[in-house]
């Protein structure tokens, strides 16, 4: 998780360096200028008629961005446009990195606190090993019984590595879970934005209705 950040930069720095070269292109390459604001799908460029006609520029999310008579400057201020959201998201996801890593770390430190006790077992099950082999030279008539307790130890060992396999698998449904709840999240304080704006609507409305029907309504 501590090189989501870096991945991020670098993410957005790649894409910013296509929108500066984009422009620059765009400035002084002399293209079709249609077809590029056309390909632009985030922004609706729009042409105002009129005695001395402009091109302005609106967002997806409705931003009203640089009017002029050039459409290649109107083209140039979506990309810087599009460059400052993506600054925007990055800092949002950077901000968020701390919390999610924090809770990374904490089940880290539960897997690793584990990992202490299972090679003090694997030792401790190796020397086990070892002294039934001594055993076994000194005592062959308990070859089978020594040999049996091996095969249990090494059903043990096979169990907790089994146990370290399962838990970092469980990591990871953690990490999906935690994203699927941070997504649930934002939509219920959307949903609860929404409730809150129709409760706020039905009020008024309600308060209208008294004050023209009377109290008895």
């Amino acid at each position: 998780m501590s090189k989501f950040g870096p991945i991020l930069v670098v993410l957005v720095a790649i894409l910013s360096i296509g929108f500066m070269g984009f422009a620059g292109v765009a400035t002084f390459g002399g293209p079709n200028w249609g077809a590029i604001a056309g390909s632009m799908t985030d922004y609706q460029f729009i042409r105002n008629p009129g005695p001395e006609p402009t091109w302005s520029a609106i967002s997806r999310s409705d931003d009203n961005l640089k009017t002029s008579a050039v459409l290649p400057e109107v083209i140039v201020s979506a990309l810087d446009h599009k460059q400052a959201e993506l600054k925007t998201t990055l800092d949002e996801l950077n901000a968020d990195q701390p919390k999610v890593q924090q809770n990374l770390d904490d089940i880290n430190r539960r897997i690793e606190a584990d990992k202490p006790a299972l090679d003090a077992h694997l030792a401790d099950q190796a020397q086990l090993l070892l002294e039934l082999g001594e055993q076994a030279a000194n005592l062959s008539r308990q070859v089978v019984q020594k040999t049996q307790e091996g095969s249990a130890i090494e059903k043990v060992v096979s169990d907790r590595r089994s146990d370290v396999f399962r838990q970092q698998n469980q990591l990871e449904v953690l990490r999906a879970d935690q994203a699927r709840i941070e997504q649930i999240t934002r939509q219920m304080t959307d949903l609860i934005e929404q409730i809150d704006t129709d409760l706020d609507k039905a009020r008024r409305r309600e308060k209208q209705l008294r004050q023209r029907l009377g109290e008895d309504y």
